[in-house]
């Protein structure tokens, strides 16, 4: 049987890394990865997913990973915890703002 587990996938570029600069991230198994390009990067996460996933088939916990996880399992579903991306206002004087804006 075959189930579907929906995953946020966060997606960063590394500035400093020549090789592998694409970061991809999981919040709800915190798990990453990365690799030279989105695609790789992306691929590398789903293997690296797969084997925490296998990991916890084999020792018989999936279920309970994916409940600490915030995940419901209903019947025939997987539904992932709900996830937002909210404003947070910051006041910053000039000087500060300086730190992310130069002059």
């Amino acid at each position: 049987m075959n189930i579907q587990i929906p995953l946020t996938i966060k997606l960063t570029e590394d500035k400093q890394s020549k090789s592998a600069p694409w970061v991809v991230y999981t919040p709800e198994l915190d798990v990453a990865s990365c690799g030279p390009t989105i695609e790789k990067a992306k691929q590398n996460l789903v293997e690296a997913v797969q084997i925490v996933l296998k990991g916890a088939v084999e020792d018989g916990n999936l279920k309970d990973l994916l409940l600490e996880s915030g995940f419901q399992i209903s019947k025939s579903k997987v539904k992932p915890p709900k996830v937002s991306i909210d404003t947070f206002n910051m006041e910053l004087n000039p000087e500060q703002s300086r730190q992310i804006w130069p002059v």
